[in-house]
Order: structure tokens, then C-alpha cells, then sequence
């Protein structure tokens, strides 16, 4: 998978910049497709050698780290020159991602080992985060629609 994606990320980041508004939709889109990529390729085979927690666990840290890496870095493959190295590494870092945590989770299922506390824990510390982060930002677009039709009012009156 990564002798075919790395090049196909650059690829990719060269084109970044001359998209310019079209960023917007390219960026989760090419985010949804490595993950979707990922998980047929890395993750399906080995799902059914998983328990039904790890199983969850191991999808959730894929959709996290998508989310958390993913974007910023697929995001960053708008700068010319240095976006092409980010795509690349963004596009590496995120299946590595993938394949370890399945390697690892199949490892700690066939030695029949419990959840480790941080197995349970960093899920739910990046759930929380996220939920967090979103009504923050929620909370200042509404402060932000809020302020301009208070300007708008202002200047009109």
C-alpha cells in the first residue's frame, strides 16, 4: 500500500495548490479514501481474528487518527514545495498507523491479554477532545455570526 500511495499522495500535493478554493472538498475527501483504503486493505483482513473490543478499539484509533493527523496534514499539502513532503509523510504516517495497531492488537488477542488501561483510555481521551474541540468551534461561529450581524446593524442604523 505505501508503494502505491506515497506516490500518489505527491502527486496529489503538487496539484494542491492549483486548486485553490476546491482545497475544501479535496482534503476530506482524499481523508476518507486513504481510511477507507486502509481498512480494506490492512484492517479487513485481520477483523475477524479480533475480539469485538478490539475490534471497536482498533477502528476508533484509525477514525482518531484520520481525524487528528489526517487532516492537518493532508491540509498542509496546500504550500507548494513543502506540502509534497507533508502529503507523503501524512499519507506513510497514517497507514503505518494502521498496520502497527493491527499488528498489535492481533499480537495481545493470540497471547489472550485483557484491554491495557490505555487502550481504553486514549479512545476516550480523543473522543473527548473531539466532542470539546467541536462545540468550541461551534461556539465561535456562532460568536462570529453574532458579532457581524451586530456590525451590520451598527452600520446600517
Amino acid at each position: 500500500m505505501l508503494i502505491v500511495g506515497v506516490p500518489i499522495a505527491a502527486l496529489i500535493a503538487v496539484a494542491m495548490p492549483l486548486l485553490h478554493i476546491g482545497v475544501v472538498a479535496v482534503v476530506p475527501l482524499l481523508v476518507g479514501v486513504h481510511l477507507v483504503a486502509a481498512r480494506v486493505v490492512l484492517a479487513r483482513p485481520a477483523r475477524p481474528l479480533l475480539g469485538p473490543m478490539r475490534r471497536l478499539l482498533t477502528r476508533w484509533l484509525a477514525r482518531f487518527a484520520f481525524l487528528w493527523i489526517g487532516l492537518p496534514g493532508y491540509g498542509s499539502m496546500t504550500v507548494p514545495a513543502v506540502g509534497v513532503v507533508t502529503g507523503a509523510a501524512t499519507f506513510a504516517l497514517l497507514t503505518s498507523v494502521v498496520h502497527v495497531s493491527m499488528l498489535r492488537s492481533l499480537e495481545r488477542e493470540r497471547a489472550g491479554r485483557p484491554l491495557a488501561g490505555w487502550e481504553k483510555v486514549v479512545p476516550t481521551v480523543l473522543a473527548v477532545l473531539t466532542v470539546g474541540l467541536l462545540l468550541f468551534l461551534v461556539g465561535l461561529a456562532l460568536l462570529l455570526g453574532w458579532s457581524v450581524m451586530a456590525l451590520v446593524d451598527l452600520v446600517s442604523a
